[in-house]
C-alpha cells in the first residue's frame, strides 16, 4: 500500500531545500563582507574599512584606528540539524455479500390411455406428469482502503565557527589596528630610554606615521639634542642612521624614503663623560608638527676606564 509514495521527493525535498538555504547565507555573509567590510580603491583594489576614534590620552588627543570588520559581528549560519519526521495513517475496510436463491415447481401427472371394457361396461384412464426445479446463486465482495501521511520538518541554524582562512585574516586586521595613531600622525621610536656603551652599538627603530597610521614615506624629521650645557651636539655620541650608518648631524633633515628607519647610537672612541641628554625629534605632517623624544642616560668616564683598561 506504501509503495506508491514518493520517498525521493518526502527526503529528498527539505535536504535540498536545507542545501539552498546554506548556499544563500554563504552568499549573505560574502555579500556583508564586501559591503560593510571593505572598498574598493583607486586602483580597484579592495582594502579595508578602518573606523577612526580620537580621544584623551595623557592629556593629548589620540587616535585609534580598528578595521570594521574586527569589531562588527559577521552574519555566519550554518545550518546544522535537519530533521525528517514522517507517519502514514491505513484505514482498510471490506465487505461481502452472498446471495442464493432457488424455486422448484413440481406438476405431477401423467398421461397414459387405457381402456378396459367388462362386457357393457368399459374405463378410460387418462394420467399426466410434469416436473421443473431453478437454482439461482449471487456473490459480491468489496474493498476498500485509504492511506494519509503527515510530514514534519524541523531546521536548527546556529552561528557557525569562523573558517580558519578568515580567522587569519581578522587576526591580522586586528594586529593592524593602530591604537595610538595621534590627531595629526605620530613618531614611533622603539626604545625611549637608551643608556650607551663603550662596548656596543645600541639601535633604535624610528617611524614616521600618518593619521591614518602608514608610514609617511617620503617625508623629513631632524634630531636635535636637547643638554643641561645647550651645546646643540650630541657631546661624546656618535649616532648614524639608515643600513649604511650615514652620519646624523644635530637639527639636519634626514629623508625617510620609506617612513621608517634605524638610528645606531654608540660612544665615540675619544669620549670621556656623556652627560645626560634628550634627542628631540621632530617631524612636520599635514602642516602640523609631531615630535617625539629619546632619553639617553649619563655615562660617567670610570665606566670607559673600567671596559678600556
Amino acid at each position: 500500500m506504501l509503495n506508491g509514495i514518493d520517498y525521493s521527493a518526502l527526503i529528498g525535498g527539505p535536504l535540498q531545500a536545507a542545501i539552498t538555504a546554506q548556499a544563500m547565507a554563504a552568499k549573505s555573509t560574502w555579500e556583508f563582507i564586501q559591503q560593510v567590510g571593505l572598498n574598493t580603491n583607486a586602483d580597484g583594489n579592495k582594502e579595508a574599512v578602518n573606523v577612526t576614534f580620537t580621544y584623551q590620552k595623557d592629556g593629548n588627543l589620540t587616535t585609534m584606528i580598528v578595521p570594521i570588520l574586527t569589531i562588527v559581528p559577521i552574519p555566519m549560519i550554518v545550518i546544522d540539524k535537519v530533521q525528517i519526521d514522517f507517519k502514514a495513517s491505513i484505514n482498510a475496510s471490506s465487505s461481502q455479500c452472498t446471495e442464493n436463491s432457488e424455486s422448484t415447481a413440481l406438476d405431477v401427472g401423467g398421461e397414459a390411455k387405457a381402456k378396459l371394457g367388462w362386457g357393457p361396461f368399459s374405463l378410460s384412464i387418462t394420467a399426466k406428469a410434469n416436473y421443473s426445479s431453478k437454482k439461482d446463486s449471487k456473490a459480491t465482495s468489496e474493498s476498500r482502503y485509504s492511506v494519509e501521511y503527515t510530514q514534519d520538518v524541523s531546521v536548527h541554524a546556529t552561528q557557525a565557527d569562523v573558517p580558519a582562512g578568515l580567522a587569519t585574516v581578522l587576526n591580522i586586521l586586528t594586529m593592524a589596528a593602530t591604537a595610538d595613531a595621534g590627531v595629526n600622525g605620530k613618531i614611533e621610536v622603539e626604545q625611549g630610554e637608551i643608556t650607551p656603551r663603550f662596548d656596543e652599538e645600541i639601535a633604535c627603530r624610528i617611524a614616521l606615521k600618518t593619521a591614518s597610521g602608514l608610514y609617511a614615506k617620503g617625508q623629513k624629521i631632524k634630531i636635535n639634542p636637547v643638554t643641561a650645557s645647550g651645546s646643540g651636539n650630541f657631546e661624546g655620541l656618535t649616532i648614524t642612521y639608515d643600513h649604511i650608518k650615514k652620519p646624523v648631524v644635530a637639527n639636519e633633515e634626514i629623508t625617510l624614503a620609506d617612513g621608517f628607519t634605524t638610528l645606531y647610537i654608540s660612544i665615540a672612541p675619544d669620549a670621556k663623560n656623556i652627560p645626560p641628554m634628550i634627542l628631540q625629534i621632530t617631524s612636520t605632517l599635514n602642516n602640523q608638527e609631531v615630535k617625539s623624544e629619546i632619553l639617553i642616560d649619563e655615562v660617567k668616564a670610570i665606566e670607559n676606564n673600567s671596559n678600556n683598561p
